[in-house]
């Protein structure tokens, strides 16, 4: 068995401590019976893991998650061509706390910790907003975007695969709050904004605020401090000024998440875009 281009990496969120990020690239390992602190959403990338919970014994195949709640005791060997062998695998580890926390956004109102079958193999997760977070997981400047990531991921997977229900809250149209918070966006979108200060802002959850906002403005609030960021850089490379010095005065601090938001909404590289118009 080779052991080349094996790699595990491990990594805390930029201003989201309730978080970490583990990917695995051509793993084996076996472990025997413990416990996490913590909720684990493992997807499998390659080839398989093999989970005994209770004395039930699942596998787990590429594209399919395995969620354990906090003090699910299991033990699990990695399967490659239906031997014991390496696989790869992204794995996202959340607090109780947060998890909570976010159960309670939803609903309106306290609750207990969610809970989740651990012995199901879930294939219909929001997939998007998980590879997002990881695609953005070493991008700096991007605290909103991470956490909208998260949030969004951890929203469906609570709606739709918690043991018990959660039922959102009943709100309103809420079109003056939301007119508030992208007036605010239009006027700030060059500096720091946060998923919190936009709640605030419109005195919504996070939750709702994201729901109602894409209802309202066919775009969530992330996308439309993106898009703002894009059309400002697009105004400013076309008045004279170098790429770098229009990505970071419309408010982006990572050329590489300047040049691919670019290239997304505009259409071509930033690059391209000032030969053709400088």
């Amino acid at each position: 068995m080779t052991k080349q281009n094996t790699k595990l990496t491990f990594h805390e969120l930029e201003e989201l401590p309730e978080a970490v990020l583990v990917k695995a690239s051509k793993i084996a390992n076996r472990f025997p019976r413990h416990v996490h602190s913590s909720y684990i959403f493992s997807l499998i990338d390659q080839g398989e893991r093999r989970v005994c919970i209770n004395s039930q014994t699942k596998t787990y195949r590429a594209g399919e998650m395995c969620i354990l709640p906090p003090g699910t005791s299991h033990s699990c060997e990695s399967i490659c061509e239906d031997e014991f062998g390496p696989h790869s695998y992204r794995a996202l580890c959340v607090t109780p706390s947060y998890m909570k926390s976010i159960a309670e956004e939803i609903s309106g109102k306290a609750c207990a910790d969610p809970h989740f079958d651990p012995a199901v193999v879930y294939k219909d997760f929001d997939r998007s907003s998980f590879n997002e977070l990881f695609s953005l997981s070493k991008t700096t400047g991007t605290t909103l975007e991470k956490q909208a990531a998260l949030n969004t991921f951890l929203y469906h997977a609570l709606e739709n695969f918690s043991s018990k229900r959660i039922i959102p809250e009943k709100t309103g149209p809420q079109h003056e709050a939301l007119s508030r918070v992208k007036e605010y966006i239009d006027n700030n979108f060059r500096h720091k904004i946060t998923l919190n200060k936009l709640a605030e802002t419109s005195c919504l959850s996070p939750f709702h605020l994201q729901k109602l906002f894409v209802k309202k403005f066919g775009l969530s609030p992330q996308e439309h401090i993106i898009s703002r960021r894009i059309h400002g850089a697009k105004a400013r490379i076309q008045a004279g000024e170098t790429l770098i010095e229009a990505a970071l005065n419309s408010g982006f601090s990572d050329q590489s998440h300047f040049s691919r938001h670019f290239k997304r909404v505009i259409g071509i590289s930033p690059g391209r875009f000032h030969r053709e118009n400088r």
